[in-house]
């Protein structure tokens, strides 16, 4: 059979109480907005069709609700990383970077984390037959966040809990039947370390 590579881009983008997983291949962007510091409202974007569906914030959607903006700011949870054991620190300040390990009964990690910018720099899995391994490969401090946020803020937006009552819309009957329209679960590990739901892929 031999080995099976996938590689998957993702653009995270960061703006105040705002983050986005931006998926190139599929044309999908997801955004969640920490609400009052509480609850967490999150937003599928079709960019290729610029229309949004729209989840109401702390909604329990095919069973799951949103509960850890840190998860979906910076792909691990602050309790995941909590539970890992740090193995070494080099730099300081902004060039601070730390090493962590973790093993337990869903695989064995080992991560490289940018402290000062809350991101990673490299993340690996093994699990089973599975190794995944993420790897950070730009940053970009000059992007223009607000004009990214800005055009998704103007598709055409539709509740998820009115999706079921226009059956005139072929965007949202296409992607009914697609699957597309669910809770987006594209972080990396949640604070147990189970695993991405978002893997799969349409």
């Amino acid at each position: 059979m031999g080995d099976s590579t996938r590689t998957t881009n993702l653009s995270l983008w960061r703006m105040d109480n705002k983050v986005a997983h931006q998926y190139p291949e599929t044309n999908i962007t997801e955004e969640y907005t920490l609400v009052r510091n509480k609850f967490i409202k999150p937003v599928r974007y079709f960019d290729g069709h610029k229309r949004a569906i729209e989840y109401q914030p702390g909604e329990t959607i095919h069973g799951k609700k949103e509960t850890d903006f840190s998860y979906r700011y910076q792909l691990v949870s602050d309790t995941f990383l909590d539970s890992m054991t740090l193995v070494s620190s080099t730099g300081s300040g902004c060039e601070k970077t730390e090493t962590y390990e973790l093993k337990n009964s869903a695989g064995s990690f080992a991560l490289t984390w940018l402290v000062h910018q809350q991101l990673i720099a490299s993340f690996e899995v093994e699990s089973g037959k599975t190794h995944r391994t993420w790897t950070l490969t730009s940053t970009n401090y000059n992007a223009d966040v607000n004009s990214f946020f800005a055009k998704r803020a103007d598709y055409q937006a539709t509740d998820y809990a009115d999706i079921g009552d226009d059956h005139t819309d072929p965007f949202l009957t296409k992607m009914v039947t697609q699957g597309f329209i669910e809770a987006g679960a594209s972080g990396f590990y949640n604070d147990k370390g189970h695993a991405l739901e978002g893997e799969h892929s349409h």
